[in-house]
């Protein structure tokens, strides 16, 4: 029989001297008993990948690398925001042929990962000073990189003939990392929509454990077009939503799939941290999400990560998919605007816009723009998850290992202001400029001279003042104008020699700084206190 929990706060009950624990339940009064375990709150960074079959043809066309299994079925009309997804088809038309003849499931034999060295992932990311590493299991595309039983659409029957997340799993943990597993499957029935809209080979039950088994609720799909009028940027990407949203819903059948797939991954490799995408927001899987929770919890404590209340393992989610406390809620290319409740998650890409997978001949961002994104982040009580893009053999292109060592760099200098940190009173001061629009319209990270970020050591004992551009020979901290800063014991630069001068005064704390060092990027100021950090002053505001 099930042992329900005992009253009065009481952490185990004894029945014949058997003392059974208490366990979550599939309820969400039951999931919102959790706390983030403080190995994450301390990491600040981790790493992860988009890596998979749409690592083959590598094409982005005007969307993602990784949505090219969605797009290559497109048809004239049906796409949204401009008919994004048209010069993927077009490409795919053109270098492959007829989606009818060479469909999405055709590019698995050409994933081998025959260059895929797992001790050498693990040696960048710590390398690259991050503390975890989250392995994709599975995209939206549905193919697993992992020794599923469950469907013979993996990475150990299929293409490269291993299990990836096996082998990423033993490496990482080698390296003393902590391991997360990705799991963007529960999209999969919209993701290939066009393919099952169209008649390609979606129609084949042999494949449908690959593109799912939706259930199609009206006919005539195939007239869902997006009218010239509705051409804009937003406005005709929700009147698509608004026209096939219902029409094609996940079967029973593909949301078991999803349930059973999701649980077998977090069994076989008992991940620190399990990452969900947004795909399981439709009303079909909500009794699974509750489900998953209690499973996922309840495993970990029985793993000995944790116990009840306090698990030791990170659950992400996104928008309102669980409820707030519950788990961890992750903000894809975004972040708070205050300092949270409880630690949270940007996950974000080395490249800009869409994309997240591997295409060939496009820039990534330059290292200073990350490492301000990553001070703004923790100041803020964040934590960064930053993908990276391998080829399809397994290997990263130079520049993504460039980044890395650079990022590594500058971590093992100034570390001590970012791992195990906490945010001060205030998370910051912000500049004019923090974010500007490029030609294409999208938002870009500018740190301005102004733009300050603050953390804090676990005692309370010294700030960490960063300056995300070097001011010149002054910085001046405005956060402390007017307190009473007799209690500062030193003013130090990370990397650098020696004490820095400086003077109270009622605009600010003002500090005199030396050379610039040679490290680049965020020049962090150590504030050590001979007791506690000094509040704020009276008229500071948190921007």
């Amino acid at each position: 029989m099930r042992i329900k929990w005992c009253t009065a706060g009481l952490a185990a009950l004894s029945i014949s001297g058997i003392c059974a624990a208490k366990e979550y339940e599939p309820t969400w009064e039951s999931l919102v008993n959790y706390e983030a375990p403080e190995w994450y709150e301390d990491a600040k960074l981790g790493f992860w990948v988009h890596w998979g079959v749409y690592s083959v043809p590598a094409f982005m066309g005007d969307h993602a690398g990784e949505w090219y299994g969605r797009w290559m079925y497109v048809r004239e009309g049906q796409s949204t925001r401009h008919d994004q997804g048209l010069a993927t088809a077009r490409h795919h038309r053109e270098t492959y042929g007829d989606p009818g003849t060479f469909g999405y499931k055709d590019f698995i034999p050409m994933f081998k990962a025959e260059h895929f060295d797992a001790d050498e992932w693990a040696d960048l990311c710590v390398m690259g000073g991050a503390k975890f590493f989250t392995m994709m299991g599975a995209h939206h595309d549905c193919f697993c990189l992992w020794d599923t039983k469950l469907s013979k659409w993996n990475s150990v029957n299929m293409g490269p003939k291993r299990d990836l997340v096996g082998e990423v799993e033993k490496a990482v943990r080698k390296k003393g990392l902590k391991f997360g597993v990705s799991n963007h499957t529960a999209f999969n029935v919209q993701f290939f929509q066009w393919n099952h809209i169209n008649g390609y080979d979606a129609k084949d039950p042999a494949n449908r454990d690959l593109y799912g088994d939706p259930i199609m609720l009206e006919e005539g799909l195939e007239n869902a077009r997006v009218k010239p009028e509705e051409q804009t940027e937003n406005k005709g990407r929700w009147a698509w939503f608004a026209r096939t949203r219902d029409k094609i819903r996940p079967s029973p059948r593909d949301v078991q799939r999803w349930i059973d797939r999701t649980k077998e991954l977090a069994d076989l490799y008992h991940p620190d941290l399990y990452y969900f995408d947004w795909g399981h927001r439709l009303d079909e899987y909500e009794p699974g999400r509750r489900e998953f929770g209690a499973h996922y919890y309840n495993q970990a404590v029985a793993w000995g990560k944790g116990e009840y209340g306090a698990p030791g393992v990170v659950l992400n989610y996104k928008s309102r998919w669980y409820k707030p406390g519950s788990a961890v809620r992750d903000y894809e290319r975004g972040g708070m605007d205050k300092i949270g409740d409880m630690v949270w998650q940007t996950d974000d890409c080395v490249y800009d816009d869409h994309n997240w997978s591997y295409v060939p001949g496009v820039a990534i961002k330059p290292t200073n723009t990350i490492v301000d994104q990553l001070m703004d982040i923790i100041s803020k009580r964040g934590v960064l998850m930053l993908s990276f893009a391998p080829k399809a053999d397994g290997t990263f292109p130079e520049d993504q290992k460039k980044m890395m060592r650079e990022l590594g760099g500058w971590l093992k200098i100034n570390g001590e202001a970012v791992y195990a940190t906490r945010p001060y009173e205030v998370y910051g001061e912000v500049g004019n400029q923090w974010f500007e629009k490029d030609e294409h319209g999208r938002k870009k990270m500018i740190a301005t001279e102004d733009d300050i970020r603050f953390t804090r050591n676990k005692n309370n004992t010294v700030l960490y003042a960063t300056l995300l551009k070097w001011p010149g020979n002054k910085a001046r901290i405005k956060t402390l104008a007017g307190v009473d800063l007799s209690g500062v014991k030193s003013v130090t630069l990370l990397g650098t020699k020696g004490e820095l001068d400086w003077t109270a005064s009622d605009n600010g704390m003002i500090i005199t700084l030396k050379k610039q060092p040679d490290y680049g990027f965020a020049y962090p100021i150590r504030i050590a206190f001979r007791n506690q950090i000094a509040s704020p002053g009276p008229l500071t505001i948190e921007h």
